[in-house]
């Protein structure tokens, strides 16, 4: 759903538990107030996987409020999870992946750490990237040179990570970032890999270049995931650039009363 925050909304996500699986073990956040927008997608058995991601997504969106960075939200989230191993035996292997939108004015960073992705998508040509780099094993062989990105898409370890929220040990998971400027009217997707391991970049642009709104171009990209099979649950996010619709009020105004010192 869309967050009303007091303006147009310039955000729609949806999460559904998909075709095949029993329960959604996904999470998301959509959060204009605060600029931060997040999926996580969990693992580890049935109430593990969903436990995970709940706590993710929350530490990261009260750490955020509190005006920490994204890295170090992202990090707090693996030490509540890891916290929460020990608090029954279902818990003891949960973990998650996630990916985070954070909105710095005219810039945002996303960071990220397992296959959740993230793609900005440019109305005017029409062109669709991929800011995130997977951390599973096919996505370790795009990087090394082994593999290209198509081939990835079809390998037989595209689901083994390599990096977690919740890992086992005193090594703590690799949280990629990258700083993107916003450029008037590109799209943001976030997603989990129940989005991205179901349809192709060609279908996910042909969905984003419709003149839909938001909330309609994420139905139908879950409808076309469900189309597909959805054996996986599926999450998804689309935030637009700020400036691209109208709004009845500044949209920074309303969170920067939660950073330090603007009391």
């Amino acid at each position: 759903m869309s967050r009303d925050t007091g303006h147009i909304p310039r955000s729609a996500g949806q999460t559904e538990v998909g075709l095949v699986r029993s329960s959604n073990q996904d999470a998301i956040v959509v959060d204009e107030r605060n600029g931060l927008w997040l999926v996580a997608d969990g693992m580890g058995g049935h109430a593990g996987g969903g436990e995970a991601s709940r706590l993710a997504s929350q530490t990261i969106q009260a750490a955020i409020r509190d005006g920490a960075q994204l890295r170090s939200s992202i990090l707090a989230a693996h030490h509540a999870i890891r916290a929460g191993q020990s608090q029954a035996a279902e818990l003891a292997e949960m973990g998650t992946t996630v990916v985070a939108l954070h909105e710095r004015g005219a810039s945002f960073e996303v960071a990220w750490v397992g296959d959740s992705r993230a793609y900005r998508f440019e109305p005017e040509s029409g062109r669709l990237t991929q800011l995130t780099q997977d951390h599973n094993l096919a996505g370790l062989m795009v990087e090394t040179g082994e593999l290209s990105r198509a081939e990835a898409a079809r390998h037989p370890r595209r689901h083994m990570l390599t990096h977690c929220l919740g890992v086992h040990g005193s090594q703590e998971p690799r949280v990629d970032r990258v700083e993107v400027p916003w450029h008037h009217d590109d799209l943001v997707l976030l997603c989990s890999d129940g989005l991205s391991g179901e349809l192709t970049d060609r279908q996910i642009a042909e969905v984003l270049a419709d003149d839909a709104n938001l909330e309609v171009k994420v139905e139908r990209l879950i409808q076309q995931v469900k189309a597909a099979g959805a054996r996986d649950n599926v999450s998804v996010i689309l935030i637009r650039a700020p400036g691209s619709v109208p709004v009845q009020a500044e949209p920074r105004q309303g969170w920067r009363r939660w950073l330090p010192g603007s009391n």
